[in-house]
């Protein structure tokens, strides 16, 4: 972890945040469906005898980096995401999110938080935990943020394309209009040039949770009630994606099983139409 001295509103390891409430309109899930340009039809006919099913990635939503930030969040991207899913979410049922700070770390010029939540449905039924790694430039407040080629980075140059069972991939171009709707019509660097090159960047980038949401649809309707109730994803961000940019999520459900006989395994990955890796990680989804 960091020494770096903490101000009280800032992250600092081992830090509890206020638990808060979180509930998921029907306006919110409309916004999700069509930012994405995704059709809902799939979730409103999975929910059986219960209400429709609501996307799985829609948990990421419970998460809030107020209190496990920095006040100089100058060039901040997120950097990777684990997800734990216990439950289906409910629409329009209150919930608690429990989040604490769990460790501050270097990688590369950037400094990282951790941060795990929790969230809790009726009667304290855990539906999700989540790691959230945010970086940041911390010694940098203004200028523009140095972004390495995606053809310099070694591990996108490594990535092959693993054996298996293909899954079926999504794809979108994802335009402005579309992170708009997504995030509710909200002003900041996901959405607003201004907002963004107040940040480093020279253009919008598109929101993680855009992106990680293709791949979440993908795994939705690739494994259905067995993913909402015990699958996990671990995923990491390498390439940022612009407007504009045409993106793929892609899986292969392959035949390794190194976390135990009855949990299996599928490596996924999404990338932009010239080959660039966007995000890349693994899924686990119990038999």
């Amino acid at each position: 972890m960091t020494n770096r001295e903490h101000h009280p509103d800032e992250a600092f390891v081992g830090k509890e945040l206020e638990p808060r409430q979180f509930e998921v309109s029907a306006n919110h899930v409309e916004d999700y469906f069509e930012g994405l340009k995704l059709d809902s039809d799939w979730y409103e006919d999975s929910g059986g005898n219960s209400d429709k099913l609501l996307p799985s990635m829609l948990l990421v939503d419970a998460e809030s980096m107020s209190g496990a930030s920095f006040r100089n969040n100058f060039g901040n991207l997120w950097m990777r995401q684990e997800l734990d899913f216990h439950a289906p979410l409910s629409s329009e049922t209150e919930m608690r999110v429990e989040s604490r700070v769990k460790d501050i770390y270097e990688w590369r010029n950037r400094t990282i938080v951790l941060q795990e939540s929790k969230i809790y449905g009726e009667n304290d039924t855990i539906l999700g935990v989540m790691r959230h790694h945010q970086s940041y430039l911390l010694d940098q407040d203004s200028g523009r943020v140095a972004l390495r080629k995606p053809s310099d980075k070694e591990g996108v140059r490594k990535f092959n394309v693993p054996k298996g069972d293909l899954l079926e991939p999504v794809a979108r171009e994802i335009d402005l209009e579309m992170c708009g709707t997504f995030f509710h019509g909200n002003k900041h660097y996901h959405t607003n040039k201004e907002a963004s090159q107040e940040l480093g960047f020279e253009e919008v980038v598109v929101g993680g949770k855009m992106t990680i949401s293709y791949i979440g649809d993908m795994l939705d309707r690739s494994f259905g009630h067995k993913w909402f109730d015990g699958g996990k994803l671990d995923v990491k961000f390498t390439n940022i994606v612009w407007p504009g940019d045409r993106v793929t999520a892609k899986g292969v459900l392959t035949d390794e099983r190194s976390v135990s006989d009855d949990i299996a395994e599928a490596r996924v990955w999404m990338e932009k139409d010239d080959g660039t890796v966007v995000i890349v990680g693994n899924a686990y989804i119990p038999d």
